[in-house]
This record gives structure tokens, C-alpha cells and sequence, in this order.
């Protein structure tokens, strides 16, 4: 946004309230036309998109009024702090010489520590700072607005010692249970608040489209309508109220396209066209604003050459004008900056933040140079290149936040640490044991007797805690290993000496070796003779491989490989008669057919947290059933990357493709076998605010038809469809859970929005927003069965094949007579 144009802008907060009210009213019947997978995968929202009613109150606009620029300015701020009493030397910023500077000099509006690293590791102690920090800045400011304190709680609120870590996202994509990712949204909201936290950056809504991607750990999936699903159950259990006040404000993050860097590197440019844009990487955010998240990060990185955080379209013209969004947009971590020294778009800071502010920026992650912001963005309003009016809009946004939060009328943490903190643990179980995803089950290795007589147990995971949390787990690149706090934890090794009779020998084998995402090789496997010599000797050896912990950049990787000195572990450990298993502890696919072939069984255990142990241990002996279903593509190798389900359809030579993967989106194996019948297909509900689009009812019989219970998650795809734009081979279009003794049949019904079939139309160039559903006949398949549906002007009817079809069929069914 140039000068000229900034300085036409000049509404009043009055009218910018009006205008905004009236683009949201407008944009309600428009925003039927534009809204898709996202929204009616979530079920509807709160009736309000992000950020409460659609105006301010009084409260709000008579703070506003009494701000002076600079304080205003200050609001929009937010710093990194590492210490919680005012007197200490503030160390980020020459501008400031303690922590309690930043508030009378700058007034500034918000805190965070950043890479999930506390202050303080002891939740009282945490607590007790927080308050205190908090009334300083409430008594040592001219407006005693208090301050919101963010946190990266990416899997529970593993910033504090003796937290539950829950399983990372693609655990948690893999459980198929909305109704449990929306409990441990609430359970991470209610340790936050106990501590005295705000604000929790979380959940992403990137799609995990490629595993060489250091953050590919922390989305839900690759699918569109999966990742709606869990980010709409995440947001709404993070942002439960008490008393008619929310607790904790979650981030919808990073809008948009982060995760499809060209190269699979971190912060890398994307070149996403405006078709698969609209059609992949837009639904899981408006999924969030629909179930009303109160902020959205903003991506660091550029997409078709534009930084995200210069871009009017993404966050003015789609955000605002089309979705009606009207929570806070926050900054990533220092991306004004990147904007000068990264993707070198501007030369100067000034330049940057104009670009960010003017586009839709309200809050910039500084996060030291607090006096450099603050003076910049000052001058640039009194000088006419930001409009003082696009400030208003932004304040009045954060101070609605902070009205939304309470702040105003209960600032300080009150609750019951012991009560609170802990608490969680078995909905950690239950979503480790959830997610668990049976890979390759070869004659029945699994489940393993509980009463053998030694079974060996190896590999750098299986005594771990560090790699079974991964990263953002008291620092951004995982467990620090020199600090005393760590989080609530069982190891696999634990769990086994646990499960076991007291009659079974389990014989912990070390390896040697542990995990250096920075030189993955560097580490040589000596100790083959004596894996090899134990292996011999029991009767079931378990190995954890897998990767440790790492965090954006940190975590790209060129190979999928298992390190070298876990291939030569497998080749040891299975050059004998026992049989071997395999549990993966990786935030992605981790692992190729050479590693997995030898193997007799094989689990994914995603990075599964503090509940890893008995979980794991369950799953191997039987006192549970793996139901994890893949939220993602298992490739061969990167040399098929990209490579997901729902891609167009690849070229395919003699009938075979290159891109068949490893293992496919949604596998999972079971101890038991499922079968499906009488699938039928009917109208489901008209459109509404839940579903814009109307549904469609999808059911089928479901029997049990193995010896022990198990759980099963039933899949249903669109397979088939034409139009004006090629469609994908296939792509989810709802699932439910159902859980089944020996024997046993249930009919099982999925409402499937039919938001999930549309497309962006149009020739190359295509509009993102311009989402249509289109007329025509569609296929639907659940397993092996499939039925067809057709729409048209007069909405759902029933499929009739034409006569010449239904004499073929006839004719083919008399044959197998």
C-alpha cells in the first residue's frame, strides 16, 4: 500500500465500526458463496468471527479515545521477555534498561516468551511472576491497560515442569476424534490460564504437504477437511469460557501457505496457484475463524512473490473483506525485519513496517527493539504514510481482545496449581492410544503375549523422553538437556516393564547412539554382535527408531531415510528367528521400505508425549486395538515428493503410477478385520450456518467380523467426478469412529458436507475466492463399495444409469448366477 493511497484512508473508528459491520452483513450471503471445506467441516463457529460481536463496546471506544498515538502504538507492540520481576535488565533492547522500562516508557501492550520457554519452569512460581508483572504494569501505566502474555503451547502446555504433553498434531490428525482434540484444547486452555497465560499460538491450520519441511510436525494433515475438523475442535476447546469470559485466546497459524515452501526448506518462497490455494490451503483457516478464533498469524514467508506480511489481498481483501474476520492479525517472530533481510523486498525497516501495517498487520512480534518499533511506526502516521485510522482499527481490535479475555475487570491468575496442572493425563492416554497406527501386522506378529520370557528392547527412542516430546517442549528445539524440568513422562522402555507378567525378562539393549537432527549420520552403530546375540535369545524384540527433536529450520532434511546407524540396527535385531517390531516415534514419515521390509510389524507412534509408555505397551501386548488412521502420505523416498492423496491425478504408465507411496493416506491396520455393506446415499440437511452447502447422509453397515473388539474408523471418499476443472482421484469427505465387539454390526451414518466437492473454476489464472459447486454426477466410496449421486438445479437426486447401462448390468449379474 503506497503513501498516496494511505493517506485517502481517513475514516474515524466510528465509521471503520460501521463499514466493518456492513462488509460482515454483506458478506454473510457472499460468504456462503466463499465458504468450503473449512467452515462446514467444523460444524459452524460462535456466531461471531473471531473477536466477539461485530462492534466494539463502549468500554473499548472510550479507551481508544484516550490513548495518544504513542500509547496506541504501544498496544500493537509485543515483546519477548525471559524474566518475570520489572527490576531486572532487560538485555533485547538499548532502548530499555529493565523489564518494568518497557511498560512505563512504551506502555506496551503484549509479552510472549518465545520457543515454549517459561520465564519460569515452576507453574507457582510462574503464576506468582506473572501477577506481579501484571499489577506493575496496570499501576505503572497512564492507561492501565493490563498486557496479554502469549506462549507457543503447540501440544499441551509444555512450558512449565511437570506439564502433560500431549501428542504433536499429526497424533492427534490420526485419531480421527474431534470430540477428543476439543478436550485437549481445553485442558491445554485451563493449564495456560492457571499459569497466567492469554494467549496460546496454536493451532496450525498449515497442511502437512512436505515431510522434508522442518515444521511438518505441527499440522493436523494433508487433507483439507481433516485439518478443518481438528483445528475447529481445537480452537473451540481452547477457548472455553468461564462466567461468559473466554480464558485463553487461541492463533490460527500461519495464514497462508507456509507450509508449501517450493524447496522444503523453512521460510522458503511458495508459488501456490490461486486454484490450489482456494481449494487446499484457505479452508482450515476459515475453519478457524468459524469457530471463532480471536487471532491469526500472520506466514513469514512469501507466496507468489509477495511476504504474506506485505500482502493486502491475503490479509485485508480475504481476511477482512470476504471471510469477515475481525479478530487480531499478529505478526510472526521478527517478519518486519525479514522483510528487509530475508526476502530483501524493502530496503529499510521503515519501509517494511509501513507495508505490514497498511496491509492488515495489527500487532508486530518485535520481539526486542522494542524503541526502533515504536519510533518508527510513530513517524510514519505523523507523516501520512500509515493513516492513523488503520491504528484505531488495530488497537480496537487488541483492546476488544483483552476485554474478551477479562483482562479488564480480572487481570491476575488465580487458580489451583495442583489442581490444574496434571490433570490431564489420561486424555493424553486416551489420544496417544487413539492415534497409534498399525503400519504392517505380517502373520499376526502383533498383538505380542504378555507373559513371554524375555523380549528385548532397543533403539534410541525406547528410553527417551526428549524424542518422544519432540520440539516446542520447554524450548523450540525440544527438551533442553540442562535443565532440571521436564514434563510428565513414561518412556516405551517403562511402559513394557510395566505391561509385562513379572515372569518376562525385559533386557534393555543401548545402542549407543542417539539423535543430532543437525549431522543425522554422525553417530556409527557398534554394538550389532551384541543386539544380535539378544535377539537370539528372546522371543520378541521391540525396536524404537525414529528422529528426536527439532523445529523449523533445524528439522529440513533432504532424505527420509532412517539414519544410517538405525538401518544397521534393524539389520542386526533381525537376522535372527524372533520376530521384530518396529515402533516410529517421528514427526513425519520417517523411514523406507528397506527399514520396514525385514520388520515383522510396524507402528507409528507419531511423537506421542508424556503418555508414550503405557499407550505404546498397550497397543503392543493388546489391551488396546490401534484404530490411527495415516493423516498424511507415506512416500517412497523425496524423489516422489509431492506426493498426497489428493493431488491431481498422476501420469500413469501401464496402468501404474510412480507415485504409489509406502503406505497411503488414511492406512491403519487393525487386530481385527471390518467388513462394509449396503452403503446407500440420501439427502442430508439444507444449507444453514453450519453448512452452507447442505450435507449429504452417508451409510453403511459396518461388522466386526475378527475374534476381538476393535474400533474402526470408516472413511468415505468422493472418488469421481467431472466438471469444469479436473478433480483430484480422490478426497475425504467425512469419517466417523465406531467401536465394535467380536461379531458385532452397526449401521454407521456420516453427514458429509458437500462444501468438501468444490472448486475453484476458471482457466489457469484462477480466482482463489471463487470457490463454486459445481452441477454433475459424483461418486462416493466407503472401502470397496461405492454408490452415485447427482446435482443439479433442483439439488440432491439419486443416480440412475442409463437403460443401455442397467441391460449391461443385467446382463453381468445373470453371468454371475
Amino acid at each position: 500500500m503506497n503513501g498516496d493511497k494511505a493517506e485517502a484512508e481517513t475514516e474515524s473508528v466510528a465509521e471503520f465500526i460501521e463499514s466493518t459491520r456492513r462488509q460482515f452483513l454483506q458478506a454473510t450471503g457472499g460468504l456462503s458463496a466463499a465458504t468450503f471445506a473449512g467452515t462446514a467441516a467444523a460444524g459452524g463457529g460462535k456466531g461471531d468471527s473471531g473477536g466477539g460481536e461485530s462492534n466494539f463496546s463502549d468500554r473499548v471506544e472510550t479507551l481508544l479515545a484516550e490513548l495518544s498515538l504513542e500509547e496506541k502504538v504501544g498496544q500493537m507492540t509485543q515483546i519477548e521477555i525471559t524474566a518475570l520481576d520489572p527490576e531486572t535488565e532487560y538485555e533485547g533492547s538499548d532502548a530499555v534498561e529493565t523489564i518494568g522500562d518497557l511498560f512505563t516508557e512504551y506502555g506496551v501492550g503484549s509479552l510472549l516468551s518465545g520457543g515454549a520457554t517459561a520465564p519460569d519452569y515452576g507453574p507457582e512460581e510462574a503464576q506468582e511472576g506473572l501477577n506481579d508483572l501484571q499489577e506493575f504494569a496496570i499501576e505503572n501505566t497512564d492507561s492501565g491497560i493490563p498486557f496479554a502474555y502469549g506462549l507457543d503451547a503447540v501440544h499441551g502446555n509444555v512450558t512449565v515442569d511437570g506439564a502433560t504433553a500431549f501428542p504433536h498434531n499429526p497424533g492427534l490428525g490420526a485419531t480421527r476424534d474431534p470430540e477428543l482434540i476439543e478436550e485437549v484444547g481445553r485442558a491445554t486452555g485451563e493449564s495456560l490460564a492457571a499459569v497466567g497465560a492469554h494467549w496460546n499460538f496454536s493451532p496450525v491450520a498449515d497442511l502437512q504437504r512436505d515431510p522434508r519441511w522442518g515444521r511438518f510436525y505441527e499440522g493436523f494433515s494433508e487433507d483439507p477437511y481433516l485439518a478443518s475438523v481438528m483445528v475447529d475442535a481445537m480452537v473451540s476447546g481452547m477457548e472455553y469460557e468461564e462466567d461468559g469470559e473466554m480464558a485463553v485466546g487461541s492463533t490460527t497459524k500461519h495464514f497462508v501457505g507456509y507450509s508449501r515452501p517450493e524447496n522444503g526448506n523453512d521460510r522458503s518462497p511458495a508459488h501456490i496457484p490461486g486454484r490450489r490455494l482456494g481449494q487446499k490451503h484457505f479452508p482450515p483457516f476459515e475453519a478457524g475463524i468459524a469457530a471463532g478464533t480471536e487471532t491469526i498469524m500472520v506466514n513469514s514467508g512469501s507466496v507468489n512473490g509477495i511476504p504474506v506480511h506485505a500482502s493486502e489481498y491475503l490479509l485485508t481483501e480475504v481476511l477482512r473483506d470476504h471471510w469477515g474476520f475481525e479478530g487480531v492479525l499478529l505478526s510472526d517472530w521478527m517478519d518486519f525485519q525479514r522483510m528487509v533481510e530475508m526476502h530483501e523486498y524493502v530496503p529499510t525497516f521503515r519501509e517494511a513496517v509501513r507495508e505490514g501495517i497498511n496491509a492488515g498487520v495489527d500487532m508486530y512480534m518485535v520481539p526486542y527493539e522494542v524503541g526502533e518499533f515504536v519510533s518508527t511506526l510513530v513517524d510514519l502516521v505523523e507523516n501520512g504514510e500509515v493513516p492513523e485510522a488503520r491504528i484505531d482499527e488495530a488497537v480496537a481490535r487488541i483492546l476488544r481482545y483483552k476485554e474478551r479475555l477479562g483482562l479488564f475487570d480480572d487481570p491476575y491468575a488465580d487458580a489451583d496449581i495442583d489442581a490444574v496442572i496434571g490433570s490431564d493425563r489420561e486424555v493424553a492416554r486416551q489420544a496417544t492410544s487413539e492415534s497409534l497406527t498399525l503400519l504392517k501386522n505380517d502373520e499376526g506378529a502383533l498383538p505380542l503375549d504378555d507373559d513371554l520370557d524375555s523380549i528385548v528392547v532397543a533403539g534410541p527412542s525406547a528410553d527417551s523422553v526428549r524424542n518422544q516430546m519432540g520440539g516446542w517442549t520447554l524450548a523450540w528445539q525440544g527438551l533442553p538437556e540442562d535443565v532440571e524440568a521436564e514434563p510428565a513422562a513414561i518412556t516405551v522402555l517403562e511402559g513394557i516393564e510395566e505391561t509385562v507378567s513379572s515372569d518376562t525378562e525385559v533386557r534393555h539393549t543401548p545402542t549407543g547412539f542417539t539423535w543430532n537432527p543437525y549431522a543425522e549420520d554422525e553417530f556409527s552403530f557398534e554394538k550389532a554382535d551384541e543386539v544380535t546375540s539378544a535377539a537370539e535369545d528372546a522371543d520378541a524384540v521391540v525396536l524404537v527408531l525414529g528422529e528426536g527433536p527439532y523445529s523449523e529450520g533445524f528439522g529440513n532434511t533432504n532424505t527420509l531415510e532412517l539414519p544410517e546407524a538405525q538401518r544397521d540396527l534393524i539389520e542386526a535385531a533381525t537376522g535372527t528367528e524372533t520376530p521384530v517390531v518396529g515402533v516410529v516415534i517421528a514427526g513425519r514419515p520417517r523411514g523406507t521400505e528397506p527399514a520396514f521390509e525385514p520388520l515383522d510389524a510396524a507402528i507409528m507412534a507419531y511423537q506421542p508425549g508424556t503418555a508414550a509408555g503405557p499407550a505404546v505397551a498397550d497397543a503392543l501386548f493388546g489391551a488396546t486395538n490401534p484404530s490411527g488412521r495415516l493423516p498424511f502420505t507415506w512416500p517412497q523416498s523425496v524423489g516422489q515428493i509431492i506426493n498426497v492423496y489428493n493431488h491431481l491425478p498422476p501420469a500413469r504408465f501401464d496402468g501404474i503410477s510412480p507415485q504409489e507411496p509406502l503406505f497411503e493416506f488414511g492406512h491403519g491396520l487393525s487386530y481385527t478385520d471390518f467388513e462394509y455393506s449396503e452403503l446407500g446415499l440420501a439427502p442430508g440437511s439444507d444449507p444453514g450456518d453450519d453448512h452452507p452447502y447442505g450435507t449429504i447422509e452417508i451409510a453403511v453397515t459396518v461388522h466386526n467380523a475378527g475374534e476381538v473388539a476393535g474400533t474402526d474408523v470408516v472413511q468415505a471418499y468422493n472418488t469421481q467426478a467431472y466438471g469444469s476443472v479436473i478433480y483430484p482421484d480422490e478426497q475425504l469427505v467425512g469419517f466417523e469412529r465406531v467401536s465394535l465387539d467380536p461379531g458385532e454390526s452397526e449401521r454407521v451414518e456420516i453427514e458429509a458436507p458437500l462444501s468438501t466437492l468444490m472448486v475453484v473454476p476458471g482457466d489457469v489464472a484462477a480466482d482463489p475466492e471463487g470457490l463454486v459447486l459445481e452441477d454433475g454426477k459424483y461418486v462416493v466410496s466407503v472401502g470397496d463399495l461405492t454408490e452415485t449421486f447427482v446435482l443439479g438445479s433442483s439439488g440432491y437426486t439419486d443416480w440412475e444409469p442409463p437403460e443401455d447401462e442397467k441391460d449391461e448390468d443385467d446382463e453381468e449379474d445373470e453371468d454371475d448366477e
